[in-house]
């Protein structure tokens, strides 16, 4: 909050190393200040998937976050592109509108953290502030959801017509936000918050949660208008917002994903795909594990959706774990609230239940940086039932009287870096329950030579040629092995490649890289970066 200009060159930095103009955030692109929500607003606005990636990526890379980029921003809620900043311009805004934005965004955090009476305050204070600014109206709610999206609803207009129209939550509900006519103040904001949130959690909905709620009236507002687009083509009948989503689960069922569509867009040869399945298949858990760039996050989700056979994210989720993660985070626990403390379910549990009534289906629970956690844990008294010849045995919870079971339909993959010597290796246990898949670099793969001949680009094949070597050194290094090697989804992108990209992938990409695998012998690390640069003159 206090070293803004830091973060407005970084953003600079973002955009140049990206080739793309910074958005007007002032008049006269002088930008002297900067709100958080304005930041979120840069890639979440109405841009192509390939632009909102390029910017998370390099935004990742200034502000060293490992946190994988998303891949699919289906149901995220946008900003137009007229009204992208949530201050108004010098000339307009009074002193201390961007200070009052940088308090909300502190106070949602802490908020979001503690539940406490006192951050609950400071938060209603802060928003009201805020909201008493012109221009900021739902669009305040949009700015919490991006950052808290379980802890905060987002109102944008698509949100507020899904929840009136549909009929799908309780009218007492709906009628107690007056219908949305007025703003709401922070008080009635998080009140609304709270009880939408039990309503969710505690019914019988298809969706449990905001980015649940958010995805499914992104699914059926975009029905609606694709109905009204043809009836207007056509003079036909408007489907009513009911029919839109009573069909909005066959919608998502024509969207067929094949083994054909994994392996065109994943670089594995087909026999390794067949093996893979097959394992994930009899032993329900499996750990996808490879060196860096070896796209271990990008190949999990589309594996799920290979193996359903169709794209469903609602029978995939993802979490990443942590060392302050715990099994109140994942299974259930009591988490303080206002007046107390309350039992909350982890998204496991809530995984768990939603597949059990639907055992047709297979799902999928996805876990990046496995092995960060501490899975005895995380896991706790479940730690058995994952096991495929346990699948359904009931077991006593702790926290509660109920007794669980994970069903047999639920696959769990999780992902594991191979390359990072800050954690310790993992425990028999885990071993004996999930089986292991490396994930190599690709760049001899039929898919990867396809995408080499599409670019044609000399220096690129050169550079490639160069990473092979390299990686053939890695392997053979006493200290590392081929746990270490560079993988192809370094040097995969949707752009067109020249040279600034490609000093841009050896100099802020793999050198640093080698700088961390060789710490202790700068002289290897000076000629492997010659030798890469050598290769694209």
């Amino acid at each position: 909050m206090k070293d803004r200009q830091t973060l407005i060159a970084k953003l600079k930095a973002v955009y140049a190393a990206i080739d793309r103009r910074l958005p007007t955030l002032e008049k006269d692109n002088n930008i002297v200040d900067i709100d958080p929500f304005t930041v979120f607003a840069l890639f979440n606005k109405k841009i192509t998937d390939a632009n909102r990636i390029a910017i998370l990526r390099e935004i990742a890379k200034a502000f060293s976050i490992n946190a994988p980029v998303p891949e699919s921003f289906d149901g995220i809620p946008v900003l137009n592109n007229q009204k992208a900043t949530y201050y108004l311009f010098i000339d307009e805004r009074q002193n201390g509108d961007i200070e009052t934005l940088w308090r909300v965004f502190e106070a949602a955090l802490a908020y979001a953290r503690t539940h406490s009476a006192n951050s609950k305050a400071a938060l209603i204070q802060a928003y009201d502030a805020a909201l008493a600014q012109k221009g900021i109206k739902w669009n305040l709610t949009m700015g919490l959801y991006w950052i808290c999206p379980y802890d905060y609803i987002n109102l944008d207009s698509r949100n507020r017509w899904f929840i009136q129209k549909s009929k799908d939550l309780p009218s007492d509900f709906i009628d107690s936000v007056d219908k949305f006519r007025t703003v709401l103040n922070g008080e009635a904001y998080l009140r609304l918050c709270d009880r939408c949130r039990d309503i969710l959690e505690k019914g019988n909905y298809r969706y449990r949660n905001f980015p649940e709620l958010s995805y499914h009236a992104w699914i059926v507002s975009e029905r609606v208008n694709e109905a009204n687009r043809a009836a207007a083509d056509k003079g036909g009948r408007v489907p009513t917002v009911g029919e839109a989503i009573d069909n909005k689960k066959a919608d998502v069922q024509c969207l067929a994903y094949t083994k054909r569509d994994f392996l065109d867009e994943v670089y594995m040869g087909e026999a390794d795909y067949l093996d893979l399945t097959n394992l994930l298949k009899n032993k329900k858990n499996i750990i996808l594990q490879g060196a860096p760039g070896v796209g271990k996050t990008f190949a999990a989700k589309r594996l799920a959706y290979s193996m359903m056979g169709v794209k469903d994210p609602s029978r995939v989720m993802m979490v990443q774990f942590h060392q302050s993660y715990s099994y109140e985070d994942f299974i259930m626990g009591f988490r303080p609230t206002a007046t107390g403390f309350e039992l909350k379910k982890g998204p496991f549990y809530n995984f768990c239940k939603k597949a059990e009534t639907d055992f047709e289906n297979d799902y999928f629970f996805i876990i990046d940086e496995i092995n960060r956690g501490n899975l005895s844990k995380i896991f706790g008294e479940l730690f058995m039932l994952l096991e495929s010849d346990k699948r359904g045995m009931p077991l006593q919870l702790l926290y509660s009287d109920e007794t669980f079971s994970v069903p047999a339909n639920v696959h769990l993959i999780g992902m594991m870096n191979t390359a990072d010597r800050s954690l310790a290796l993992l425990d028999y246990a885990l071993r004996r329950r999930f089986a292991f898949f490396e994930l190599s670099p690709a760049f001899q793969t039929e898919g990867f030579r396809a995408y080499r001949e599409a670019k044609n680009n000399r220096k690129f094949d050169k550079l490639i040629a160069a990473i092979e070597k390299l990686n053939v050194a890695i392997e053979n290094d006493d200290t590392l092995g081929k746990g270490f090697r560079i993988g192809h989804s370094y040097f995969c992108t949707g752009r067109d490649i020249d040279e600034r990209w490609l000093n841009a992938v050896i100099a802020y990409e793999i050198v640093p890289l080698l700088h961390e695998y060789w710490f202790d012998e700068p002289g290897k690390v000076r000629d492997w970066e010659y030798a890469l640069r050598e290769a694209i003159r």
